[in-house]
């Protein structure tokens, strides 16, 4: 396995209130995924494919995918130090990209292909990426990227998301939160935001 870190510019911390946990819960999730999938559409970028950025990357760009019918791919990617809730960046992502390079078929795609992550934080996983991943790829893809929700504390706006958020964020893929969290479900979305 190659890990390499990249070291990243000092970056804004993520913005935390403190205050509940955002949750996101099944149906607003399924929602958005459509959203962001239409919103794609009406773009007309001629996507290849998705590439999620794992470990929460990986169901948005499946669901995307599989609503786009193209092919999902992924990277492993990781800044914080621990999935507990406010733990703060580490301000180095590491990252191994051999899920995808070991791919034959990720040498011949071309267009646009989605670069996929639940959260952008401070935006450092998508800066340190998309470089990587464009000497990947090759001069004839176009990366996008996608993300369900972007820390209001970002310095970095993905090309589209759905929720604009400051504090900590539960997805419906994670451990159930502990019975004495203050939770706020995040609404049901109905458009897109862009960069």
């Amino acid at each position: 396995m190659n890990i390499l870190p990249a070291h990243q510019p000092p970056a804004r911390p993520r913005t935390f209130r403190h205050q509940r946990i955002l949750r996101i819960q099944l149906d607003a999730y399924d929602r958005a995924i459509e959203v962001l999938a239409d919103a794609v559409r009406q773009r007309n970028w001629p996507i290849a494919a998705t590439i999620g950025i794992a470990n929460g990357g990986l169901a948005p760009a499946r669901g995307i995918s599989e609503l786009l019918h193209i092919p999902s791919f992924h990277v492993d990617a990781k800044h914080n130090p621990t999935d507990a809730a406010y733990t703060e960046a580490t301000g180095t992502v590491t990252y191994d990209l051999s899920p995808l390079t070991t791919r034959p078929a990720t040498r011949s795609l071309g267009g646009t292909v989605l670069v996929v992550d639940d959260i952008c934080g401070t935006g450092a996983t998508f800066a340190t990426l998309l470089p990587e991943l464009g000497v990947h790829l090759g001069p004839d893809v176009a990366l996008r990227t996608v993300a369900l929700c972007r820390n209001a504390g970002s310095v970095f706006d993905p090309d589209l998301w759905i929720w604009t958020v400051d504090d900590w964020v539960w997805f419906p893929w994670e451990p159930t939160l502990a019975a004495e969290t203050t939770i706020e479900e995040l609404p049901i979305p109905s458009r897109v935001r862009t960069a």
